[in-house]
Order: C-alpha cells, then sequence, then structure tokens
C-alpha cells in the first residue's frame, strides 16, 4: 500500500510497524502506529542553489506549510538538511514541535528563537513513545558534531545514518544492535558512505530493510540505488532493499 505524505496525520501503520516517507535527498518523516510522527532533515527550498548554485535535480515533494511532524531532528546544519529558507515556515505550521538538533545548529537556532533539546553522540530522547538516540557520524572536518540516529518502537530499531564516511569505530556499537530497518546516505562525495560502503554496512547489520538515501538531489552529489540494490542483494540477500518515491510513504 502506497500512503501520501499529505495524509500523514490520517494514515496509521499496523501495530509495530512505521510508514516511512522520503522528502528526497537525505529528509524523512516517520509515522508510527503510536501516532508520533518524526521528520529528520527535511530540504524543501532551494536555498542551496540560491547560497551554492547547486541546483536541485528532484522538487519539493511537498510546501513547508503543508508538513506535519510532532519532532524535527536535525542531523547537522549543512543547508540541505538544516533548511535556512524554510526553517521557519516548517515550525510555525507545527506549533508546540520539539526540535532536536547538535551543537553545530546552535547559532541558527538561536538566532531564530527556536526552543530545541540539545543533542550529541549517546544522548536519548524521548519522542513520545519512540526512543531516540543520537549516534556518532564521522563526517570528518565538515562538520566534527554531525549525528546520526538510532530509533526504537515496538521491539524494532531503525539506524539513520546522517551524513558520514565509513568508520566502523563509531559504528560498531550500532552494529551490534543489529538494527531492524538502515537508511544510509549511498552519494559517496564530500565524505559520505558509497554504494559499496553503505551495502557494507547493511549487511553487518544484518538488517531485515533498507532505504538509501542522499541521491539524485544535486547533481554534484553521487549515488546510484540501482548500484547500491545490487550490492546489498550480494553481501546481504536476506536484506529487503525499499526505493521510495518522493512524497511517498512505505510502511515497513
Amino acid at each position: 500500500m502506497s500512503y501520501n505524505l499529505k495524509d500523514i496525520r490520517s494514515d496509521l501503520p499496523k501495530e509495530g510497524s512505521v510508514i516511512v516517507y522520503w522528502l528526497g535527498g537525505a529528509g524523512f518523516v516517520f509515522k508510527f502506529a503510536t501516532g508520533e510522527v518524526i521528520c529528520i532533515d527535511p530540504y524543501l527550498s532551494d536555498c542551496v542553489e540560491r547560497m551554492f548554485g547547486f541546483r536541485r535535480l528532484s522538487l519539493a515533494p511537498i510546501l513547508p506549510e503543508e508538513l506535519r511532524f510532532d519532532y524535527l531532528l536535525l542531523t547537522h546544519d549543512h543547508m540541505d538538511h538544516l533548511d535556512v529558507d524554510s526553517f521557519e515556515t516548517l515550525v510555525k505550521a507545527n506549533p508546540g514541535c520539539h526540535v532536536i538538533a547538535p551543537e553545530c545548529c546552535e547559532d541558527f537556532l538561536n538566532s531564530k528563537g527556536i526552543a530545541y533539546k540539545l543533542t550529541y553522540s549517546g544522548a536519548i530522547h524521548k519522542c513520545g513513545s519512540i526512543q531516540v538516540e543520537a549516534t556518532k557520524a564521522d563526517h570528518g572536518e565538515l562538520c566534527s558534531s554531525a549525528v546520526g540516529f538510532l530509533m526504537t518502537f515496538a521491539n524494532h530499531t531503525l539506524y539513520f545514518t546522517g551524513d558520514t564516511g565509513y568508520n566502523e569505530t563509531f559504528m560498531s556499537p550500532i552494529i551490534a544492535t543489529k538494527p531492524d530497518i538502515v537508511i544510509p546516505c549511498i552519494n559517496g562525495a564530500y565524505g559520505n558512505l558509497s554504494e559499496d560502503e553503505s551495502s557494507t554496512l547493511v549487511a553487518k547489520c544484518q538488517a531485515k530493510s533498507t532505504i538509501p538515501a542522499h541521491f539524485w538531489l544535486f547533481a554534484e552529489h553521487g549515488g546510484n540505488p540501482e548500484t547500491f540494490r545490487t550490492q546489498v542483494a550480494a553481501k546481504s540477500p536476506q536484506t529487503q532493499v525499499l526505493l521510495l518515491t518522493p512524497g511517498r510513504g512505505q510502511e515497513i
């Protein structure tokens, strides 16, 4: 069954499942059976083109004022993750939402007068009935405080890598949890996981499902989802690879 992002408040997965919606790039929204909606790294404007010249290859699937969520999680302050042009609209459209962000986002959030919770590697947050743990990401000199997130719900775990290179020292504690769902970046640019590295991570996690992220947003990014799918099939044949359409949801 396919779900539409605009119906996220009325959509509800079966108990023990989650509906995953892709916003394109590294942006995702998660709707849980207990009703919580968690959004991570929505990029819905063209601020990266305005400021750096990187033009969108795929249009945003929803307007910022139409997106609904209860929790907004940010992995770091790069503008295709912390969208400076749509941020105020997103927060205004979701009064009472909780913002969770690492140190690198503090200056921006403080400048907007936004209430938020600071996160860091190992920090645990309760998002309703969902436990969210910030995980260490290796984004090198580009952002030393970048994080990923490990979400636990109904005895399941979902690992969202955020922007990171392959670093088993950082990743071994997460790998040891054997997350059911892994959402890795696959673009292989700017120090991020390549298709080969992300498929290796998925295999080490022994994931039941995986969804590739961070590709086809800018020409300056790499990432081939078919290469990723082929490599996962070879390294971890028990893992289901799900390729999402921006704006539509997949129940897992």
